[in-house]
């Protein structure tokens, strides 16, 4: 499918992982969570170098209470991270920082992403009805299980629903209860949230392979395009055991 955005030619597809197909219309999410169409895949990528700093210590969180139902420890971090330039399609690169987006989460709680300043984020573009992306949550789901005690945290957002128009709070609702994610599940109205995963096709157009992942460091700076390794999680995550 294609669609248009900021006047550019976007084309959305999806990418099988394993067996999994995506291609728009199979697998989708129903209204009461359940899933088809899908199998396990493991999303290994090669081991690549990974940007940002790692070997500095990072605040683990301010004590106070959560402002957020789904009980996440925010940062005391947010004023410190400089927002630089290359936010732009075919611009962003391992090193950017990402904006200080809002998204509504799971909740229905408007989510401050700098708010999580002093965590690595599992960052990964999904739409309801790509089968692949529904393959790869429990994976997802996993992660946050294992290293949210080392300063990880997962974001999921979702980019559209089962018909291809805007996600809604429904979905990230049903993706959070399908597939148990505790980490963050959100969605919002912002245009440029698909810059990092846009591949230049030329003409001015921009295909995204779904699912998409960066993984950004504890300074809200980008330390892989891509899936990271388990090692790259371990040593970009700050609070290791």
């Amino acid at each position: 499918m294609r669609r248009t955005i900021s006047s550019l030619a976007l084309a959305v597809v999806c990418v099988p992982l394993a067996l999994a197909g995506c291609d728009k219309g199979e697998g989708d999410l129903s209204e009461d969570g359940a899933a088809d169409g899908t199998s396990s895949g493991d999303g290994d990528e090669d081991a690549e170098e990974t940007g940002g700093e790692t070997g500095e210590p990072i605040e683990e969180g301010c004590n106070v209470d959560s402002p957020y139902q789904g009980g996440w420890d925010i940062g005391c971090c947010q004023d410190d991270v400089v927002q630089g330039g290359g936010w732009a399609p075919g611009m962003v690169q391992a090193g950017t920082i990402l904006p200080d987006w809002t998204f509504t989460d799971q909740y229905g709680d408007s989510v401050r992403l700098y708010d999580f300043c002093h965590e690595a984020i599992y960052f990964e573009y999904a739409a309801m009805w790509c089968g692949a992306c529904m393959a790869h949550a429990p994976e997802v789901a996993s992660l946050f299980n294992t290293y949210d005690s080392w300063g990880l945290m997962t974001l999921t957002y979702m980019s559209e629903n089962v018909d291809g128009g805007p996600a809604t709070l429904a979905d990230v609702q049903a993706w959070s209860d399908t597939f148990s994610q505790d980490g963050l599940v959100v969605f919002s109205s912002h245009e440029d949230v698909w810059y990092p995963f846009g591949v230049d096709q030329g003409g001015g157009s921009f295909g995204i392979s779904l699912p998409s992942t960066i993984f950004v460091g504890p300074d809200m700076k980008i330390a892989k395009m891509g899936i990271p390794t388990q090692q790259e999680i371990e040593l970009v995550s700050p609070n290791k055991p």
